[in-house]
């Protein structure tokens, strides 16, 4: 549905009467730049509103716009960083499994099976599960997505189970 003239032009003109209330009010809270992604979405989510032009709109009425968007976005990032924990804590549920108690792998051969992981699996493993970086840490380290990480030590456990898996039908044959 296209936006009509009118309508644009009274978002234009509270963007430029209260873009830089709100932007503050979001500073207060977030880094800059999402504090700009906030701000801008305050404004974008305008064109949504019913009736917009027979309505009075104020600052207040911006920012707590942008409050509500604020508080979604936090709860999102808390039920993101819950998922991570939980899967990192599969993880090294997984890990600890990979062997019974009475055939604990050696130095040597966790050494050689991480080994022989490609580097940026061998990374995330390394990263993740074995010195307890979050998701996201691991994620600026290696400069890649939060997904990448996940699939990367995702694929590396896999590879480490299977390794595990060979190495007891070799001792048990």
């Amino acid at each position: 549905m296209p936006v009509s003239t009118n309508r644009a032009n009274l978002i234009l003109e509270l963007f430029d009467a209260y873009y830089k209330r709100v932007y503050c009010f979001t500073r207060k809270s977030l880094a800059p730049s999402a504090a700009e992604d906030i701000a801008q979405e305050v404004f974008t989510r305008l064109l949504t509103v019913k009736a917009l032009e027979e309505k009075t709109i104020t600052s207040s009425y911006l920012i707590k716009i942008a409050d509500n968007l604020i508080k979604r976005r936090y709860n999102k990032d808390q039920r993101k960083n819950q998922y991570i924990d939980t899967q990192r804590e599969e993880a090294i549920r997984d890990l600890r499994n990979l062997k019974k108690e009475e055939a604990q792998w050696s130095s040597e051969e966790i050494t050689k099976a991480l080994a022989s992981l490609p580097s940026h699996e061998r990374d995330a493993v390394r990263l993740v599960v074995c010195e307890g970086l979050s998701y996201e840490e691991a994620s600026a380290s290696l400069g890649v997505p939060v997904s990448t990480v996940n699939n990367w030590k995702y694929r590396g456990i896999n590879k480490l189970k299977a390794h595990a898996e060979e190495s007891e039908i070799k001792q048990s044959a």
